[in-house]
């Protein structure tokens, strides 16, 4: 038995993974972004018996609140909690990875791929990582591995299993973002291609298009019926007519392009090297080199070296599907990019094999293992220079957890500035009582382990035109029974592609539209102190 596990192929995969994580360990000292803060609060309230929209109000789809929900059931209620959950998922997305490009070129490009997928996922800074759009990559994997094993099936018994379990899975996928349906459509359409170019015509396109159908349904119909007797869908309807009418800000002509310009320096950023890897891919289809197969070793063996062109288009349909994901948002924002990441991470590894390949030509197994050992050297230490880099003085003890945190910052969220919020909320009210915040800066509940007043833990449903103006009644008027014992004011927290007004939530909290509002805040507090960008105001005695 330990002979079989010695000469598994796993056990390299193993290997890689625990390099991964060892270079990404210090994301679990990492601080949490806005959008890591609604998910941690509606996961709480779910872990409560609360309802999504219901109890607690945010703008994306379902499957990420009930994620956070476990991972925080699982790990507890602090930030290293919430970062735990990419280390418990990530690797699930490399396994699939590892299979789909060791079936699709060899293992070596297997490995490679999924080592990639993982540096260049956790090299991500703090506000990119835990977010739907980046775990959302894990079932994106399995569902294109699922299509890809349908189609090279020979066997329909089998070809159609595979093909029920991909659709289930997009089942899912779809209910992160109804935009992954361009992905989906991808998967089916390079199935119908594959089909009509196919010589095997033992096997029926009508089996696994219903097996695919009947997945999908299975998963997609039973989610719907769940957030339907949840009362959820008619929040949900509100959610989706809002992010329509949030995300056209972005069709005008200038605003399309400037976003893009401005986000794409960003993905140079964090990219860099992969991006570079990924154009080379391209240039070489174009002006191939020439190289052989090699074999280096027991554990590493070249396997099939196949010329598969139904799997290069597939994966190149999923790229064209995830680039117009971004695009078809037009904000530009990172993490819209980040479903790019598992296809360009084959891509970069079938340019690192070609490479390597051309190189060694001729010249022996050894020469084979310094070039590939150099080359998840290079790899893992793009990972390890922008977490370890980072975090030592802080790991090591030399540097205190505010000032560590004083090295992140996304536009006008300052970590430093909610951690030394939250400090100064511990010290002066009890665990579970509530808190108001106008503006957006949802991690300061978690983090202080302070219940949101209202439904509306953050500012711009309150705000901005496209959702219901009935509900600034609805919370001034929870909040005179609450009456939490701190109410805080946000500053300088310029946002207008979130409330479609210039100016901070301070500036706006002085519109009439919000009267009621701030006639709260002067009957029933005082403004006793700021912390940054934080005003705060404290209950009035009785």
């Amino acid at each position: 038995m330990l002979t079989r596990i010695r000469h598994s192929k796993f056990l390299p995969f193993l290997a890689v993974v625990l390099i991964v994580l060892l270079a990404a360990a210090p994301v679990l000292t990492y601080p949490m972004g806005r959008d890591q803060g609604m998910y941690a609060n509606i996961g709480q309230s779910i872990l409560r018996g609360g309802i999504p929209y219901v109890d607690m109000w945010d703008i994306k789809p379902p499957p990420i609140y009930y994620i956070y929900a476990t991972g925080i059931a699982l790990f507890g209620s602090t930030t290293a909690a919430i970062r735990a959950i990419d280390f418990t998922l990530i690797p699930f997305g490399m396994l699939g990875l590892f299979l789909f490009a060791e079936m699709l070129k060899n293992r070596r490009v297997g490995l490679l791929s999924a080592l990639i997928y993982g540096v260049f996922y956790f090299n991500e800074d703090f506000q990119n990582l835990t977010q739907s759009d980046s775990l959302v990559t894990v079932p994106m994997i399995w569902a294109a591995y699922s299509a890809y094993r349908s189609m090279h099936s020979q066997n329909s018994r089998y070809s159609w299993r595979w093909a029920l379990l991909s659709g289930a899975i997009c089942g899912v996928v779809l209910w992160f973002k109804h935009y992954y349906g361009f992905f989906v459509l991808a998967l089916v359409i390079n199935r119908v291609w594959a089909h009509f170019k196919s010589t095997n015509e033992g096997k029926s396109i009508w089996k696994d298009g219903l097996a695919f159908v009947s997945g999908g349904l299975l998963t997609s119909g039973t989610l719907l019926l769940y957030f339907w007797s949840q009362g959820m869908i008619d929040e949900m309807v509100i959610v989706a007519q809002g992010t329509a009418a949030y995300n056209a800000q972005g069709y005008d002509f200038g605003a399309f392009i400037a976003n893009m310009q401005n986000y794409w320096y960003f993905r140079w950023l964090t990219w860099h090297t992969l991006l570079l890897l990924v154009g080379l891919w391209f240039v070489l289809k174009i002006i191939p080199l020439p190289t052989s197969p090699i074999t280096i070793g027991e554990g590493f063996e070249t396997g099939l070296e196949r010329g598969d062109k139904v799997g290069w288009r597939l994966l190149l349909s999923c790229l064209a599907a995830a680039l117009l994901f971004a695009l078809i948002q037009a904000k530009g924002f990172d993490t819209h990019w980040i479903p790019m990441l598992p296809v360009m991470a084959i891509l970069a590894a079938d340019t690192l094999e070609i490479m390597i390949q051309f190189i060694i030509r001729g010249r022996g197994r050894g020469v084979a293992l310094v070039l590939y050992g150099l080359a998840v050297i290079g790899l893992i230490s793009i990972t390890a220079n922008t977490t370890w880099g980072r975090a030592w003085q802080y790991i090591a003890g030399t540097e205190t957890r505010v000032a560590y945190f004083d090295r992140f910052q996304a536009n006008d969220l300052k970590p430093e500035e909610s951690l030394l919020m939250a400090e100064y909320l511990q010290e002066r009210v009890i665990a579970g009582d509530s808190l108001f915040i106008w503006g957006f800066r949802p991690e300061v509940y978690f983090m202080a382990q302070l219940t949101p007043a209202t439904r509306y833990q953050a500012q711009f449903p309150l705000v901005a035109p496209w959702y219901p103006v009935q509900w600034r009644a609805e919370n001034v008027d929870i909040l005179r029974a609450a009456l939490p014992p701190y109410a805080l004011i946000v500053q300088d927290d310029f946002m207008p592609w979130v409330t479609n007004i210039d100016a901070d939530s301070h500036t706006i909290l002085q519109d009439a539209a919000h009267d009621d509002l701030r006639f709260w805040y002067q009957a029933h507090y005082e403004r006793v102190a700021e912390i940054g960008d934080f005003i705060i105001w404290r209950r009035l005695a009785p």
